[in-house]
Parts: C-alpha cells; structure tokens; sequence
C-alpha cells in the first residue's frame, strides 16, 4: 500500500478556474449535475496546469468535457494530451475514501489522474495515477505517484511517434506463407551466410541454435539484421520471425533476438510485443548471461501487432499484419 502523502502533490486552485467551473455548473439543470460539471471542469483545469508546468503540451478545445450535451448526459473529464490521447482526470471530495471511475471512460483513455479538493475548492492534491481501469472505484492505496506520469507520457509519445514513422512499412505473415516476402525480411540462408566474415562463428552458431529448434517441417523463417548504435561499441543483432500455419485461420509465431557482433545481448534490453493500439501484450528481458531471446504467441488472419526492441530511451519498431 501506498502512503499518500508520500505520492501526491498540492496545487492552488485559481479564481480564474472556479469561474469557468462555477459558470458551467450554471448551465446544468439539477444541483447534482452542477456539482459533477463543477468538479470535472476543475479537475481538468488543475491537471493541464500541471502538465503544462512539467513541459507536456495539451489540447484543452479538443476535450470532450466542454460540449454542452456531454455535460448533460455523460460523467466526462477528458484533458487532451497533444501526440499522445486523452487522459481522464477524476475528482475525489473530502472525506470520500474512493474515486468513481465511470464505465464510459474505461476505453480510450490513456491513463486515470485522481484529484482530491478541499471543501471551498481552493486548493487540489494529485493523489496518483493509474495507467487504466476495470472497475467503477479505485482505491487512492493503489495509485501510481503522481511524480511518474510525465515519465509515463512520455513513453506513449515515444511509441505513438515511432509507430507513425514506421507505419508504411508492414510485413504480412499470411503473404510469407505465400513465398511473398517484402523487402528488409530475408531468408535465414541469405540474412546469416558467410560473407559476413567477421561474424562467421556466430552466424553458424545462430544457424545450428535455430536448425535444433525446428519444431515443424512447414515452418517459415525469416530476418532482419540491424545495428543499435546507442550502444557504445554499438551492436549488430538479428531479429528472426518464425512462423507456421495452426489451423485455417491462425499462424503460430516466435520472434528471436540473437546477437551478431557480440557472445551475450546487451543487457537490459527488451523483445516486446504489443497490439495495434500500442498496448503491451508480451515482454522478455535480456541478463547479462543470455545469448538469445525467445517470445512465442499465436494470431488470427488479418490480426495487427507490433514488435519493439528497446534499450533506454532508444526503440526499434516493427508492423506486422498476420
């Protein structure tokens, strides 16, 4: 359990933002519907304050919060987070021992900030954040410190960014087992031959590791080889997909980092998979001890995934469509 003092953060809440908020609460036809507008509008206010001051860029018109209608009809306080999406800015009153979390706000939301007011409104603390949620109430002991949001940001920035500059280039698994192959992917045979003298040993050794792991007579396998160069010396490693037909439907897969230019992988780093949105789904993590890494899934026709390397800050991204 968290201590809450120890995660959160105490902001002044301006005249300005008690206007806005007491103005909009003007509009709603039941004291009820005010009180929610009014504290919705302040938390939203008080959280871009925050963003703002630690550097991150917000979209408050895009918001979905200020339209009159979902005023009314829905419990919305979504702050728009420019590059990145929206983040649900939640309210607890004093004296409330959790927040309410809506079930209209548990999807496109890329995290839940809660904010607790005192009583005249004129002070906020940020208790925490949680990167997202399955129930109506969440418990201010289970929140996240407010301090690693930016960080967590950030990251999604990082992902989204990466993801859109590599959007163009997709490789379909279903067209490998077509013999279609686009280019950058090679056959192992091409990707690890013996040209590449001053990696010989460990391409034959990647090749005899990868013949002993042959699990199926009609698997596929191709690779691609790339350099890390924000490793000092920098790295030449193999990322090799593996993948084979399970049924009409579905293609069995299992993505392989190796090192080339090096015995061990870098450690630290990172094999990841995550699906279409941008959400993780499947990690493995390199020791320094390990010579490959292994993370084994299965997908049906016409699924999209996304494989990331990372080490640090620094991320290789690729698309692929099953």
């Amino acid at each position: 359990m968290n201590n809450i003092a120890d995660i959160s953060l105490s902001l002044p809440v301006s005249l300005k933002h008690r206007g806005v908020a007491n103005s909009l609460a003007l509009q709603q036809p039941t004291l009820q519907a005010a009180t929610r507008v009014r504290l919705n509008t302040l938390a939203v206010l008080v959280i871009c304050d925050y963003l703002n001051m630690m550097g991150i860029s917000t979209n408050l018109e895009a918001s979905d919060c200020w339209n009159p209608i979902v005023q009314l009809c829905a419990n919305i306080a979504d702050l728009e987070v420019e590059g990145v999406g929206k983040l649900e800015c939640r309210s607890l009153q004093a004296g409330d021992r959790n927040c309410y979390v809506p079930p209209e706000v548990w999807e496109d939301r890329i995290g839940y900030v809660v904010v607790q007011f005192e009583t005249n409104l004129r002070s906020a603390t940020l208790l925490g954040f949680v990167p997202q949620v399955s129930t109506e109430f969440i418990s201010p002991d289970h929140l996240e410190p407010i301090e690693n949001l930016c960080g967590a940001i950030n990251s999604l920035r990082t992902t989204t960014q990466m993801v859109s500059r590599n959007s163009k280039a997709v490789a379909s698994l279903s067209n490998w087992l077509k013999g279609v192959c686009v280019s950058g992917w090679q056959e192992l045979e091409t990707l690890l031959d013996d040209k590449q003298s001053q990696y010989a040993y460990r391409t034959k050794e990647i090749s005899r590791s990868l013949r002993n792991n042959l699990v199926d007579s009609k698997e596929i396998r191709r690779g691609k080889l790339f350099e890390l160069s924000f490793t000092n010396p920098k790295s030449l490693l193999a990322l090799i997909a593996t993948i084979s037909p399970k049924g009409q439907n579905e293609i069995d897969i299992r993505l392989s980092l190796y090192p080339i230019s090096e015995t061990f992988l870098p450690e630290l780093i990172e094999l990841v998979v995550l699906d279409d949105e941008g959400n993780e789904f499947l990690k493995g993590q390199a020791r320094s001890i390990d010579n490959y890494l292994n993370i084994q899934f299965s997908g049906k026709i016409g699924e999209r995934f996304i494989i990331r390397v990372s080490l640090d800050d620094s991320s290789l991204i690729e698309n692929f469509i099953i």
